[in-house]
């Protein structure tokens, strides 16, 4: 008779378990199915929210991409000393699994840091079509005099040794300070990318090309690189880039000599390096929105049309400023109905944009920080095709994210095949900045 107790209670226990693991899954389908369009998607790293803190005190996201087989890079810098004024830094990467935890296979522990000179940090990243991972930025010494910096690894993390100096590429083009600020990888491997460069005491456009190996392209612009500026002593610095159909976009802000009355400011260029005299009539372009305005980040969208996010007002009052442009350079007079549309969260408070990504059903996300000198939360804001916000994502198509700490900024957005979006920046809490990073139901 205890037997047979035995094996009943057993079998209830088993059928217990089983019941409480089908409702377990019942909710959890549930809780993601009735998800809204902007929550926080709990399947990453528990609530869709995830703080990475390295061991040293400063850690920085500026930039975010999705491998095919769904794995996230997350690359910035991170601060390692006070041995001179701001810190000496390094490169800092990570990769995690599509569910947020620090993919092993990579580097050993998920995380790799980059060091080669007294300040580096990495503002892009891009992956090749063999898995290679290409990473952007600059290089600098304690006078404060940049130099770009191209690092190529393989897909373990390991230094890509067929790619330049032991998969380091470092290039003075001349000028003084010269910086790396958006990358992109053309179909036939090379890699193109944008920044500024010094020039007579001011800064302009650079774009720089480079062969799949690592060396200058010489069929761009005749050796490699080029520079544009928007009149003479103008501080012209471009933030992003895109290629289609073999031309390359540039986007930034032209300003002042005092770096102020700043315009959104664009260039197109041709395959070879050359002006593309089709935009605009002479390649470049100028937007007012009426502020202090800089545009940080650009797309091109399946119909060749060019959109372009930002920043209009000075930072204590500020707007995210988006435009849009017709193939030719125009502005799109169906977006908004004058090409170009400004938001803000709190009337007073600052906001900005520095990243944007296009849906698949033509939607548009723009990522950026919202709040005041007390603090900053990473904000989001959601479009529609016209350039009218979203009410179906978010409150009003706005929505805000606090990780708990100081200050956020949120600097880089992807999306991942399934619709749902990753935002990456960094978190402050009063004494270290860490990567901060968050998933989004789509």
């Amino acid at each position: 008779m205890s037997n047979r107790i035995s094996i009943f209670q057993s079998l209830r226990n088993a059928i217990s378990k089983s019941l409480l693991l089908i409702l377990g899954i019942s909710l959890l389908t549930y809780t993601i199915v009735r998800a809204a369009s902007g929550d926080l998607d709990p399947t990453f790293s528990g609530d869709g929210k995830l703080t990475l803190d390295i061991g040293v005190w400063n850690e920085r996201a500026r930039a975010v991409t999705i491998q095919p087989d769904g794995k996230i890079i997350a690359v910035g810098k991170h601060y390692i000393s006070y041995e001179w004024g701001g810190g000496e830094s390094d490169i800092l990467m990570v990769r995690l699994t599509s569910n947020g935890t620090l993919d092993t296979s990579f580097s050993g522990d998920g995380k790799l840091t980059t060091d080669f000179g007294e300040y580096e940090m990495a503002s892009d990243v891009a992956i090749q079509s063999d898995g290679k991972i290409v990473v952007a930025g600059q290089t600098c010494n304690h006078r404060g005099t940049c130099d770009l910096a191209l690092i190529r690894y393989n897909t373990n993390g390991s230094p890509d040794t067929a790619f330049g100096n032991n998969g380091i590429v470092i290039v003075d083009f001349g000028g003084g300070d010269n910086g790396i600020v958006g990358l992109a990888i053309q179909p036939d491997g090379k890699i193109v990318v944008a920044g500024y460069m010094q020039n007579s005491g001011y800064y302009d456009f650079a774009v720089h090309r480079f062969n799949p190996n690592g060396t200058p392209d010489t069929t761009f612009s005749g050796d490699g690189m080029l520079n544009t500026g928007f009149g003479s002593g103008r501080v012209d610095v471009s933030y992003d880039l895109k290629i289609r159909s073999g031309k390359i976009v540039v986007a930034g802000a032209t300003c002042d000599s005092n770096e102020e009355n700043c315009n959104f400011a664009l260039a197109r260029y041709t395959a070879n390096g050359a002006l593309d005299t089709t935009f605009s009539t002479d390649g470049k372009l100028i937007t007012d929105f009426g502020g202090d305005d800089r545009g940080t980040a650009i797309v091109i969208q399946s119909n060749g049309k060019i959109v372009v996010a930002g920043n209009s007002g000075k930072p204590a009052n500020s707007s995210i400023a988006l435009a849009r442009y017709n193939s030719n350079g125009s502005l799109d007079t169906t977006f908004s109905g004058d090409g170009k549309v400004t938001t803000n969260f709190t009337p007073g408070f600052q906001a900005d944009a520095w990243d944007l990504v296009i849906q698949t059903d033509g939607r548009i996300v723009v990522i950026g920080s919202t709040g005041n000198k007390g603090g900053r939360d990473f904000a989001l804001v959601r479009y529609m095709s016209n350039g009218s916000l979203d009410t179906t994502f978010g409150v009003g198509g706005k929505l805000t994210t606090d990780f708990g700490g100081e200050d956020e900024v949120g600097m880089a957005l992807a999306i991942q095949e399934n619709g749902r979006i990753i935002a990456a920046g960094w978190t402050f809490d009063g004494g270290d900045k860490d990567f901060a990073l968050a998933r989004y139901m789509p």
